[in-house]
């Protein structure tokens, strides 16, 4: 009986055991895939950023050209142009 009632007691204990590390492997997973979100929203941030800087510098590049190429033509002429177009 006493040999039953340790075995018990063990068998117990290993459960708990056992409870706690699935318990922690879960924490993981959570912890790990909210850093693997909060990565893949910083890419596509940087992503956005970039686009928008490749925007802007053909941009400027192309009223630096209209300025050029049309005599008299200033930068706010071209913005004008743009802004009507749009």
């Amino acid at each position: 009986k006493i040999k039953e009632s340790m075995n018990e007691i063990n068998a117990n204990r290993r459960l708990k055991e056992a409870a706690s590390h699935k318990a922690e492997s879960e924490k993981v997973k959570r912890v790990k895939a909210a850093e693997g979100e909060a990565e893949a929203k910083y890419l596509s941030g940087v992503g956005v950023a970039r686009q928008r800087k490749a925007i802007v510098q053909g941009l400027s590049s192309s009223v630096s050209e209209f300025e050029r190429d049309v005599e008299g033509a200033a930068a706010k002429d071209a913005i004008d142009i743009l802004m009507l177009s749009q």
